[in-house]
């Protein structure tokens, strides 16, 4: 059994890997904490929209996207910021509760979002891919599932996924109870 002394190193060094490790951001700390956002922009041109539900979206997709990323992004947007975010939507796939439930599909959703400066220049590009849906592991849940789940409640799920994969790539993780301050404040 390792003693006290064994601990404190091993904790030492794995903070000082850590600390040493490449931030894989493209923006740096100090861009992330200070990021004010002028607009958030979200296209869906040339998207690919994989099945029949999903193409009951086309026309939805982008306003909706937008919307979710500007209630996540809240405390980010206007106040004075200069700097814009791009979204665009490569791919969408609704599946059913049906075929979700037995496996045979999952929705998705897929795309690029893009950080630009006050002078117009790309800073920092990221890929989000976010899915919605899980089959089910027994037959009861088969048919709960197939019931309970719709296209829709994925498309709604999709949104506030990509939203939240958005933030915490742009500007990191939130720490524990961040997001409900955030979420309260706004």
């Amino acid at each position: 059994m390792p003693n006290r002394r064994h601990l404190i190193a091993l904790g030492l060094a794995g903070l000082l890997a850590a600390c040493g490790a490449p931030d894989p951001n493209p923006l740096s700390r100090a861009a992330r904490s200070e990021l004010q956002l002028a607009g958030i922009e979200v296209t869906a041109m040339g998207a690919g929209f994989e099945s029949g539900a999903a193409r009951d979206y086309t026309s939805r997709i982008a306003p909706d996207l937008e919307a979710a990323l500007k209630r996540e992004f809240a405390d980010r947007l206007g106040r004075g910021g200069q700097w814009r975010m791009l979204v665009e939507v490569s791919r969408l796939n609704l599946a059913g509760g049906t075929s979700t439930a037995l496996g045979r599909d999952q929705s998705r959703l897929s795309g690029a979002v893009r950080v630009l400066d006050p002078s117009g220049a790309l800073r920092a590009s990221y890929t989000i891919q976010v899915l919605a849906g899980e089959a089910a592991e027994s037959r009861t849940g088969t048919l709960v599932g197939a019931v309970a789940n719709s296209a829709g409640g994925y498309y709604r799920e999709l949104l506030t996924a990509f939203a939240r994969d958005a933030r915490t790539q742009v500007l990191g993780a939130d720490l524990p109870g961040q997001r409900l301050t955030r979420r309260i404040a706004n």
